[in-house]
């Protein structure tokens, strides 16, 4: 599917882009290509566009409620248009920008549905081409961008973060952010992604980063900032909370200290067994300087019955 003046206008990359005032209205065309050989039936139909949870823009599926120019797109033919082989067929719409709309930029889209019955029993498969719709009510752009607390948690060896960013403005931006960090020997940053995706009012998308390498001691601060950039417009840069990291080697300092406790209490055993022993040693010189005093006395020892009996006989 192209734009009905594709190759004449500037539309990018076959898209429809328009600038209309709140109650205004404008008519166009979109042309569908066969390029099979067997007739194909279409479902065309204008969607809102919400960012995608992965990141990215995701047109609304067909019989959800529309808001805004999913609801503001209106056929101008029947939704169902089947297409000869190698032919075409060109759908008129048209486009309502109700009164009251507030002055910004609005995303929807324009998809054409191609579904393929289910066979033996299977599922029906659906494959779908958007053409984006951007619409934009002029007034004072307001480019508004806010962050959530940036969270961290380990990964992998580092440290995981992640931070959400809100269109709370009226315009559309895409955006690029990264991790800043500073401390050790150097201020450092780290890339943040997905990057260079659109992120419509209202809307908002995560972005991740991981810090790796990351020394056993010290301490690290971490600020993500997030520089949204209006296409061909203005630019802003908002920075987020700072997460301030303490690293200290835990696992070294508990066997270090067991490593002590054991060394310590070592030598609190030797110390006592020591002491033990200069007490026996003591006791068994205190003994024996005791036994030499009662030899030179002339007195056999008291505990040497034989020799206290030899001493204690007289001769005439």
């Amino acid at each position: 599917m192209q734009a009905g003046l594709h190759g004449l206008t500037t539309l990018t990359g076959g898209h429809f882009g328009y600038a209309l005032k709140a109650g205004a209205r404008i008519e166009d065309s979109a042309v569908i290509h066969n390029t099979s050989d067997e007739a194909r039936t279409f479902h065309v139909y204008g969607a809102d566009v919400t960012n995608a949870a992965g990141g990215g823009l995701a047109p609304a599926q067909e019989g959800q409620k529309m808001a805004a120019v999913g609801a503001w797109l209106k056929l101008g033919s029947e939704a169902t248009v089947t297409v000869q082989p190698k032919s075409s067929a060109t759908v008129l719409f048209s486009l309502a920008v109700p009164v009251g709309t507030p002055p910004g930029s609005y995303l929807g889209s324009l998809v054409t549905a191609l579904r393929t019955p289910a066979v033996s029993g299977g599922v029906n498969t659906e494959t779908r081409i958007a053409r984006l719709v951007e619409l934009t009510v002029p007034g004072t752009a307001d480019l508004q961008v806010t962050l959530t607390e940036l969270e961290h948690r380990p990964a992998d060896g580092g440290e995981a973060f992640t931070v959400t960013v809100r269109n709370t403005g009226n315009v559309l931006y895409t955006f690029a952010g990264t991790l800043n960090v500073i401390g050790g020997s150097s201020a450092r940053t780290v890339p943040l992604t997905p990057t260079g995706i659109y992120v419509i009012p209202g809307g908002s998308a995560t972005l991740t980063g991981r810090l790796a390498d990351l020394p056993a001691f010290g301490r690290r601060a971490v600020t993500a900032s997030v520089t949204a950039t209006v296409p061909g417009g203005a630019a802003k840069t908002v920075d987020s909370n700072t997460v301030r990291l303490s690293y200290f080697p835990w696992l070294i300092a508990t066997l270090a200290a067991c490593g002590l406790l054991a060394l310590g209490l070592l030598l609190v055993i030797t110390r006592k067994r020591r002491r033990a022993w200069l007490r026996r040693r003591a006791e068994e010189r205190t003994a024996l300087r005791a036994l030499r005093r009662e030899l030179r006395a002339g007195n056999p020892p008291a505990d040497d019955p034989d020799e206290a009996q030899a001493g204690g006989t007289g001769h005439p």
